[in-house]
């Protein structure tokens, strides 16, 4: 396989359509900078694939296309083809030549063709990857790919080898591979999402299926705990009432003798307060006659201490002044001595100054000679050297023109009979062009009038659609989202309701007679109902308002006495247990009192208890009966100092349901949960209803709105489908119409262009050809006379640079002498400058010394006279003995009076303790009494409700329940256990039943899903297995290539530079993946050390990087490679070399080499000249070698 031709069409500055044809062996394409050879390389890259316009140099991929110069416009698009024959097959397709094609237009739109037939750009890299070639790795080395070699990191540099070693098509295999695995990754990632939702169903519904067994369990264990409560109840019911009736006699007994005892304290307690108030008003007088004394002394006192203090001060004050003045007459002494020495030090600095300003003047006029000379004679050289350069600057001028005229000659006259042909078939072409041109406008026209219209129509059907999907998208959700609310309160409600139906959280007297008032008539009309049921409140008061109810809660109202004697009567009748029940008519409230109105006015107080309830007034007795003289507060803090202002006067509750009675007696404690259960009660259905109404209404909307948008988008997508469908056959024929205007206006300007740049061209060919004759002989006569001129400059400018080397030797030696003055002179003024400076501050010091001496004598005289005054001052403020006598006479009475209320006082705190100490007893006899009545009633009621619960709940009799008896069953926790059960239940909340079953139908469904995880998992692996047998296929392909590679590039360094040693090496530095490893290169040319390429000169890596390319070509010899000035950094002996070892290979692989160097082109087989005669449009010269080197006659270089 070989590199047959390129054509070019377009392509940068290849306005023309231009064919090179190249041979097998060493191929050379010449020019000057900038005519465009390395465009030929660039096309090729593009070619094979380059999508990078950087690398292109350019900063889009439209630069590529011919931009158009002063005289010709510019093309609408670009294409290069490659001609590669086929005959070995080295390429895996059956055909003889193969044609790769590329064509961008100006719009952006780009078209590859293999064989003139449309296919992909990944089908061109992979018919590349095969035979070693790419627009990456060694098939195309340029001067920036040898600098990347020379000078890229190992890691850049490793992609040149694997092109190399074959690897690069295993990596596109291991892209698909790692693509495929990133998307089992997502499908999996999908999946465990599918999941997670799952499992957020699964866990509430095994939650509610644990609900319900623990509901069954529960049941059952409350069951046993009742019935052996109830069995062991009535065993014990007699002896436990006694006990409680003998400890209420012996509680209201010891309360009468606690309360006689009481009324005598408080007899002594009054008459011992009045005692203790005379004693507080004789104590009262004797401190104030105390106050009076001490006032006085300690005014005395003060006024001696202060006096005292400023005699100490005056005296120190003396003696400091008597010492600052000898100080100061010692330092005025020593300051005169010092300024007469530095006196005669200034005058011996002057006279050495002058002495030293003299010789300097003298030594500055020798200098100023020497440099009038040196400068004269330098101007002379100048001038000489300058006339020498410019006479070789010249003469190489002059020599190059000549060479180059007699091939601009022969080049030109060839050119003139091209241009006259090319001149009459572009008239030929614009005429034809012209014609097609008018038709393809006027469809065109039509095309973009319909096309305009439709742009603004897609963009408002496609945003209304968007706009459809988001709204429609929002709704459902709402809509779903409304509807789980709605059950949530529906299940809520039905709980609710239960709850009150059943009459749960009454006692099981007070249930029973209601659920039966249901069914008879009879007792329904004479029961009003439950406390609970006729009162309601604020939601914050409810644990307050319940708390101060208490039991009443569960009290029922009646109209009448009657009413209630009826009910009891009846509940006797029946054995339906104890109930209260509250006339209306009987009963009367109780007076709210004045202290409690004033207590409202109280911090934390938030109103009174029958004010903060809802009721019908016809209850008012009621509720004031019970609710009366109750005040509500915040916190018990609050209710707390309250109490102490209106001691027993009210009773107190507070939001947390803590209580002060009007005995004193404080109950509260932690919050219980159920606390409020019977007054929230109405208020929560009447939320879940007004809650269920509310969701259902936006759930009717929300549900209509989204069948209306779902309508809606339907329509939108159908006409979207419509448009687009009519628009995509229009927008078809518009773009073919659009390129076959651009294709032919395109041919129409590019004929007219070169109709008159042809015949421009023709002109200035002749032109040139008669100017290039006379130029000739010009050139001649200039060499001789500036040979002539360079000769007489050289020599003269010789003399006169031996004469300026003297004259500076000498201008140095008076300037070193110079300098020396300078530094002695620049010493001496320091000094003097000093001397001055000290002086100066030695008399300003004196002064200072002079003024404070005079200071201190004036101090020491006002010490003397302020010293006597306040001698004089101390003898009048000394206290009398007198005053110390009187003030002691007070003291005694004091303590006299202080000792006989302390013992008034202790006797009055031991009665205060002992009425302490007998309330707190009263207060236990009293809780004690209450409780053993409590008790009484709690077990009458509780044996009661609890046959009868017996009875309802399990249909047992005293004597069937014998069956369940446990004879060791522990009474004494029976209590917390039933409530605890019974608190349990009613936790659990809303029981679904069904949910055991929902939940394995779910965790089947959720067990299938995890198998198909497991597959995708498998697969995954699978993947992974393959994706790390690739790996290590590439692996081991690049290192056997890699091995190969630098054991060559080991021996043709050697012969390259003739000597020394160099190796490649993998670079593990920044990476610990061998496929991802950097390559550095060591280099240890002949008579250095071994270093890394980086450290080498910018030759020898040139020089190292080639090296690596013939070791490479060694290794795995590819069709062809093109070379863009890579010898360009070498000197003319190491390109000499390199032109050798390129010949050498070239029996193996096609080389095209881009370069201006004589020994490169001296290897050639064939010679292209690339030349831009017309300004930014390069054009081919083929031109024969034979023929080269007789103009040349081997001197000439082309560039």
């Amino acid at each position: 396989m070989n590199f047959k031709e390129i054509q070019l069409v377009g392509f940068k500055s290849f306005a023309d359509k231009t064919s090179i044809k190249f041979d097998d062996g060493v191929t050379c394409i010449v020019g000057p900078n900038g005519c465009g050879k390395s465009n030929v390389a660039d096309a090729v890259r593009w070619v094979l694939g380059e999508q990078s316009a950087k690398s292109l140099r350019g900063s889009s991929m439209q630069d590529v296309i011919f931009n158009g110069t002063e005289s010709r416009r510019a093309l609408s698009y670009c294409e290069v083809t490659l001609v590669f024959d086929n005959a070995s097959r080295m390429f895996d397709i059956d055909y003889e030549e193969v044609a790769m094609t590329r064509r961008l237009y100006r719009s952006g739109e780009s078209e590859y063709l293999l064989n003139k037939q449309p296919c992909r750009l990944k089908d061109i890299v992979a018919l590349l990857h095969g035979v070693g070639i790419g627009k990456e790795g060694y098939s195309i080395i340029g001067q920036g790919k040898v600098e990347q070699i020379m000078n890229a990191k190992p890691e850049d540099r490793r992609a040149i080898f694997e092109e190399a070693t074959g690897v690069m098509k295993f990596k596109a295999q291991k892209g698909e591979i790692e693509r495929k695995l990133e998307s089992a990754k997502d499908n999996l990632t999908v999946f465990v999402q599918r999941m997670d939702e799952a499992e957020k169903q699964l866990r509430p519904l095994e939650k509610q299926a644990e609900t319900a067994k623990k509901y069954r369990a529960y049941s059952d264990q409350l069951k046993y705990e009742e019935v052996n409560t109830y069995l062991l109840r009535c065993d014990n019911f007699a002896y436990e009432t006694g006990k409680h009736r003998d400890r209420i006699q012996k509680a209201e007994a010891r309360l009468s003798a606690i309360r006689r005892e009481t009324d005598t304290l408080d007899e002594e307690e009054r008459l011992a307060r009045e005692e203790i108030a005379r004693a507080d008003e004789t104590l009262r007088a004797l401190n104030e006659k105390l106050r009076a004394f001490e006032v006085g002394l300690e005014h005395k006192s003060g006024e001696a201490r202060l006096i005292g203090e400023r005699i100490a001060s005056v005296r120190r004050r003396a003696e400091q002044a008597k010492l600052d003045e000898e100080a100061s007459s010692g330092r005025i002494q020593e300051i005169a001595r010092l300024l007469e020495t530095g006196k005669k030090k200034t005058q011996e600095g002057a006279s050495r100054m002058k002495e030293l300003e003299r010789r300097r003047e003298e030594l500055l006029l020798k200098v100023r000679e020497a440099e009038a000379h040196l400068e004269a004679y330098e101007k002379i050289s100048d001038e000489k050297r300058a006339s020498e350069l410019s006479s070789v600057e010249n003469l190489a001028d002059v020599r190059a023109s000549a060479g180059s005229l007699s091939a601009q000659k022969t080049a030109a006259s060839e050119r003139i009979e091209e241009v006259r042909t090319a001149l009459e078939r572009a008239g030929a072409r614009k005429r034809d062009f012209s014609e097609q041109l008018s038709l393809c406008r006027a469809e065109k026209e039509k095309a973009d009038a319909f096309f305009a219209s439709q742009q603004e129509e897609e963009e408002e059907l496609t945003e209304n659609l968007r706009e459809l999907a988001r709204s429609g998208q929002k709704l459902s959700q709402e809509y779903i989202d409304c509807n789980t609310s709605i059950a949530n309160y529906t299940n809520n409600l039905e709980f609710y309701k239960n709850l009150k139906n059943r009459f749960d959280g009454y006692r099981d007297s007070v249930r029973n007679l209601q659920l039966k008032a249901q069914k008879d008539p009879e007792l329904g009309q004479r029961i009003k109902g439950a406390i609970a049921d006729i009162v309601s409140t604020e939601q914050k008061f409810e644990v307050a308002i319940e708390t101060a109810f208490g039991g009443a809660m569960q009290n029922l109202v009646t109209a009448t006495a009657d009413d209630a004697r009826y009910l009891i009567e009846y509940l006797k009748r029946t054995g339906g247990g104890v109930v209260t029940f509250l006339p209306v008519a009987a009963i009367r409230p109780r007076a709210n009192s004045g202290e409690i109105r004033r207590a409202l006015r109280e911090e934390g107080a938030l109103g009174l208890a029958d004010e903060l309830v809802k009721y019908n007034p016809y209850y008012g007795n009621v509720i004031g009966n019970l609710l009366g003289n109750t005040l509500v507060c915040d916190t018990i803090a609050s209710a707390t100092e309250i109490a102490k202002k209106y001691p027993r006067a009210f009773r107190i509750v507070t939001l947390d349901g803590d209580i002060i009675a009007t005995s004193g007696a404080m109950t509260g404690g932690s919050k219980r949960k159920e606390s409020g259960n019977l007054l929230a009660g109405e208020r929560r259905i009447k939320e879940c209803e007004d809650a269920i109404a509310r969701k259902r209404l936006t759930a009717e909307k929300l549900k209509a709105a989204a069948d209306a948008c779902e309508q809606e988008r339907a329509k939108a997508e159908a006409a979207i489908a419509a448009f687009r469908e009519r628009v995509q056959k229009e927008t078809a024929s518009r773009a073919a119409l659009a390129q076959k205007e651009l294709a032919l206006s395109d041919l129409v300007s590019d004929a007219e262009r070169d109709i008159a740049e042809y015949s421009a061209l023709l002109q200035q060919l002749e032109q040139k050809v008669a100017g290039l004759e006379s130029e000739a002989l010009s050139a001649a006569e200039s060499e001789d006379v500036l040979n002539r001129i360079r000769t007489e400059a050289a020599a003269e400018a010789a003399a006169r640079q031996q004469e300026s080397g003297k004259l500076r030797q000498e201008r140095d030696k008076l300037n070193e002498e110079i300098a020396a003055l300078r530094e002695e002179s620049a010493s001496l003024l320091s000094a003097r400058a000093a001397e001055e400076e000290n002086s100066k501050r030695l008399q300003d010091e004196r002064e200072t010394l002079l003024a404070r001496i005079t200071a201190d004598r004036e101090e020491t005289e006002r010490t003397a006279s302020e010293l006597a005054a306040l001698k004089e001052q101390a003898e009048k403020v000394a206290l009398s003995d007198e005053d110390r006598a009187a003030i002691n006479a007070v003291r005694a009475d004091i303590s006299r009076s202080e000792e006989e209320k302390r013992k008034k006082g202790a006797e009055q705190e031991a009665r205060s303790e002992r009425k302490r100490a007998l309330l707190e007893e009263q207060q236990q006899e009293d809780e004690k009494r209450h409780r053993s009545e409590l008790e009484i009633g709690k077990a009458e009621a509780a044996l009661e409700n609890m046959k009868q619960r017996i009875d309802e709940a399990y249909g047992l009799s005293y004597e069937s329940a014998q069956d369940m008896r446990d004879e060791n069953y522990d009474v004494s926790q029976s209590y917390n256990n039933i409530n605890s059960l019974k608190r349990k239940i009613s936790a659990l909340g809303p029981v679904n039943m069904n949910a055991e079953e929902d939940y394995e139908l779910l965790f089947g469904r959720y067990s299938e899903m995890q198998s198909q995880k497991e597959d995708l998992e498998k697969g995954i692996f699978d993947l992974t297995t393959v994706l790390n047998d690739l790996r290590d296929a590439m692996q081991k392909q690049f290192d056997e290539g890699f091995n190969e590679i630098n054991q060559n590039f080991t021996v043709i360094f050697k012969e390259l530079f003739g000597g020394g040693k160099a190796e490649m090496q993998l670079d593990y530095t920044d990476c610990d993946d061998p496929l991802n490893a950097g390559i550095e290169i060591v280099a240890c040319p002949p008579g250095k050390k071994l270093t890394k390429i980086s450290l080498l000169s910018g030759g020898e890596r040139a020089f190292t990087a080639i090296a690596i390319l013939f070791a490479i070509l060694k290794s795995r010899p590819m069709p062809f490679c093109i070379l863009d000035e890579i010898e360009a950094a070498l000197d003319e002996a190491n390109v000499d070399r390199f032109a050798k070892y390129l010949q050498k290979f070239s029996k193996e692989t096609q080389f095209i080499v881009i370069t201006h160097r004589k020994p490169t082109m001296n290897r050639a087989d064939t010679l292209f000249g690339v030349t831009m005669e017309e300004k930014g449009v390069s054009k081919i010269v083929s031109v024969k070698l034979s023929e080269v080197e007789e103009r040349l006659g081997g001197d000439t270089v082309i560039a």
